[in-house]
């Protein structure tokens, strides 16, 4: 169309340059990590949206998810009363499908949501909902619930959002023993390198081998 010959943001890129250091990956302390655990628990008397606001707060903490993963997990996709409860995530982006197992902490409250969701009169499939017409959470509002539970236990942080309490999850595997290649499939990433900066914010003796070839895939935990 001939509207411009020249990019007008030419002189001001020509200062920039790409970072050469890696950004420091935002998470939860081992032990906040085990204080946000123990208020994932169902309480007397709650109403369904609080249940439901602790249930989002315990599968992203204790499945590493992303907020979008969350987002579009359908009832179908929970198994709670399995040998080995889990929750199955399809491929969306760049993430693989997978079938990630769910840390102990969680199931009661999950258990709980499940059951509650499943009486529900509304022919959704989605198994967090925003409305009672069934409509999908959204990012900003899984945010906001994060933020809440985190702040309630006084904990501050730069990001206080699901990548959070996703980093969160990968860090305490890297800490149980967890090779950097069995935590990026827990976390759907076909690279080591989420797994490799946060194994940096580890003691030195957790160090792993894989930290010596990391690929150069641009997915950021």
């Amino acid at each position: 169309m001939e509207l411009r010959s020249a990019n007008p943001a030419a002189q001001m890129l020509a200062a920039e340059s790409w970072p050469e250091d890696e950004p420091t990956p935002i998470y939860l302390s081992l032990a906040d990590d085990g204080r946000l655990q123990s208020v994932c628990l169902p309480q007397p008397g709650m109403d369904f949206k609080a249940l439901r606001n602790t249930a989002i707060v315990a599968i992203l903490l204790g499945a590493g998810i992303t907020a979008a993963e969350c987002r579009y997990l359908r009832l179908s996709d929970l198994d709670i009363d399995g040998i080995r409860p889990d929750v199955s995530v399809q491929k969306r982006g760049p993430r693989i499908a997978r079938r990630v197992p769910l840390e102990a902490f969680s199931l009661k409250v999950l258990r709980e949501y499940h059951d509650a969701r499943v009486k529900l009169a509304c022919q959704s499939e989605w198994l967090f909902l925003a409305t009672a017409a069934g409509k999908p959470m959204k990012d900003d509002t899984l945010g906001k619930y994060v933020r809440l539970a985190v702040q309630t236990l006084e904990i501050t942080a730069a990001d206080m959002s699901p990548r959070l309490l996703r980093n969160t999850y990968a860090r305490r595997h890297l800490h149980a023993g967890r090779t950097d290649e069995e935590v990026a499939n827990l976390l759907g990433l076909s690279s080591h390198r989420t797994s490799v900066r946060l194994r940096q914010t580890l003691d030195p003796s957790f160090a792993s081998p894989e930290c010596e070839y990391e690929s150069m895939d641009s997915e950021i935990g």
